[in-house]
């Protein structure tokens, strides 16, 4: 004891403010995990409680801000660390008299172990504690337990696709007149216009599903961030940032993806944090809007994901379907696959290595495939509203008002 004790003041010496605070942030993440241990508890008291008043802290002061406060935060604080390491580096270098190497080192570490600790709960008091929040399938009565397996046949898909190649195609000669524009699709009001309609779009899912009303209030438009070309090599489209709660959107991208990425990165401000929940969630945003450009984007997305899970089950019938699709739609679908896979490379790869340990480390099932799984929610959605994704399709047993 007495020897760990010796160790102990050799790293740090006399208990500085430093030691104290990690000791009280440690105890307080603590408790936090404690609390999120239950889902349907984070659900009650978080998600429908106070988590949307304290998001609406950081969303009041950088809503009426026209750029995103995200990119110059992170800069900064990357920027500020890097200094605080090089002078660590120095002191360790040259300690001063008073100070023996082994305790500049101690006093580094307490530091950086305080400023992570300090960063990790904020991240969860601000919006990551929605990561603990029962999946969708339970809060929305589709499935009776969280370990119930998802199947589906080749004539439940080529149903649901030949439906949305027929919508598809549709909102596309209302956009273009004809089945063929040979150009991109491209907003016609612009895109500030799309991002309106997605919040419009919002209060329809709201009214549809019976969400919580916190769901329906507007956290302000999504933001261009200036390093979109950094993002593109990334292979990331939009990104939310809880310091900020602002929804941030690469510009780069090919503009019919927009509108469903600005209602992605929406459903994160919503705390729908989930990517599957989020791309779900971003689906019914867009079919909700009375934009047919954001319309376009939002079925376009559900029919690439139905299409996917077909192709695999059976080659045959997805090529029927994508034989029907109109020229024009063919034509942005290989835009934007030549677009993303343009900028595949390492740096991608790095990319969506962070990301899958990200998410795994938030407990989101299968990692970065969960963007994937967004296909189970379209099927249940449909078989709860007997079998359409319509919004006013037929509709299955509602629910008591909830989170979503």
């Amino acid at each position: 004891m007495a020897w760990g004790s010796n160790v102990w003041r050799r790293l740090i010496g006399r208990s500085p403010p430093v030691t104290i605070l990690a000791a009280g942030l440690t105890s307080l993440l603590a408790l936090l995990v404690l609390f999120a241990s239950d889902p349907w508890r984070v659900e009650a008291l978080y998600v429908q409680g106070i988590g949307p008043w304290i998001q609406a802290i950081p969303n009041t002061l950088t809503r009426p801000i026209p750029f995103s406060v995200a990119e110059p935060l992170v800069v900064g604080a990357g920027a500020a660390l890097l200094a605080w390491l090089l002078r660590r580096a120095g002191l360790l270098w040259r300690p001063p008299p008073d100070q023996p190497r082994l305790r500049v080192v101690g006093h580094t570490l307490a530091a950086l172990y305080t400023a992570s600790v300090a960063v990790a709960l904020s991240f969860y008091v601000l919006w990551g504690l929605a990561y603990a929040r029962p999946i969708l399938e339970l809060r929305r009565g589709w499935i009776a337990s969280a370990d119930e397996v998802f199947e589906v046949d080749t004539d439940e898909l080529e149903v649901l696709a030949r439906a949305l190649v027929d919508r598809v195609n549709a909102l596309y000669l209302e956009l273009h007149g004809l089945p063929d524009g040979f150009s991109p699709t491209l907003a016609p009001d612009g895109l500030d216009a799309a991002d309106a309609a997605v919040d419009r779009g919002w209060l329809g899912v709201v009214r549809t599903l019976d969400l919580h009303p916190s769901v329906a209030r507007s956290r302000g438009p999504t933001k261009g961030i200036a390093s979109s070309l950094l993002y593109t090599w990334l292979g990331i489209g939009g990104f939310y940032f809880p310091f900020t709660a602002e929804a941030n959107i690469n510009w780069m991208a090919p503009e019919w993806q927009q509108p469903h990425t600005m209602a992605h990165e929406k459903a994160h401000q919503r705390f729908f944090a989930s990517e599957n929940e989020a791309n779900f969630y971003g689906f019914v945003a867009c079919t909700h809007s009375d934009d047919p450009f954001v319309q376009y984007s939002g079925w376009l997305f559900a029919q690439r994901q139905v299409l996917g899970a077909l192709r695999r089950l059976d080659s045959w019938a997805f090529l029927r379907q994508i034989e029907r699709r109109n020229p024009g739609v063919q034509r942005d679908v290989l835009a934007a696959y030549s677009f993303w896979t343009g900028y595949d490379g390492p740096i991608a790869d790095l990319s969506h290595a962070v990301n899958d340990a990200y998410l795994r480390v938030n407990r989101v099932q299968g990692g970065v495939q969960s963007y994937n799984r967004s296909l189970e929610l379209l099927v249940r959605y449909a078989r709860s509203r007997g079998g359409s994704l319509e919004p006013g399709g037929p509709q299955g047993p509602r629910h008591a008002p909830s989170g979503g």
